[in-house]
């Protein structure tokens, strides 16, 4: 949260130079319109009729998800935490086999809506991504295990 008050004192600078979402204004329509098609960088998982927005993503591999899984121990960031380290939260739950992808779908629902950028990347608080755990778990039944 050290980033707060930086974020707050150059949000007031009238003649400050531009930093976070407003350097993104002055991109360019289709910056990566060079990029071939052999680059994992395309659309959404949505089918092409459903992703009117043309929004992008970055297509990751297992490994380049677990890359980031384990980089993203490295940081401290007083109870705010980046997706892909939500999604380790979200791997390491003990029911996580029980998740469906319905489940999934609702967890990305509750969450997206929580998700903030503060020009430095996106963070959301730890404990919405228990409490939507949570919240998934409830309407299902606790399977017992005997051993």
């Amino acid at each position: 949260m050290d980033h707060m008050p930086w974020l707050v004192e150059r949000a007031s600078e009238a003649g400050g130079d531009p930093c976070g979402h407003a350097l993104m204004a002055s991109c360019p329509p289709e910056p990566f319109s060079e990029l071939n098609d052999e680059i994992p960088f395309g659309y959404n998982h949505a089918q092409p009729e459903q992703n009117r927005s043309g929004q992008r993503t970055w297509e990751l591999s297992k490994a380049d998800l677990a890359t980031l899984l384990d980089l993203s121990k490295k940081l401290d960031l007083d109870g705010e935490i980046t997706p892909v380290m939500a999604w380790g939260v979200i791997l390491q739950h003990p029911r996580f086999a029980e998740l469906r992808l319905e489940d999934v779908h609702k967890l990305s629902d509750e969450l997206k809506g929580k998700v903030r950028c503060y020009g430095f990347g996106a963070v959301l608080e730890e404990f919405e991504v228990r409490d939507a755990l949570n919240a998934v778990f409830s309407t299902k039944p606790e399977l017992n295990v005997a051993f």
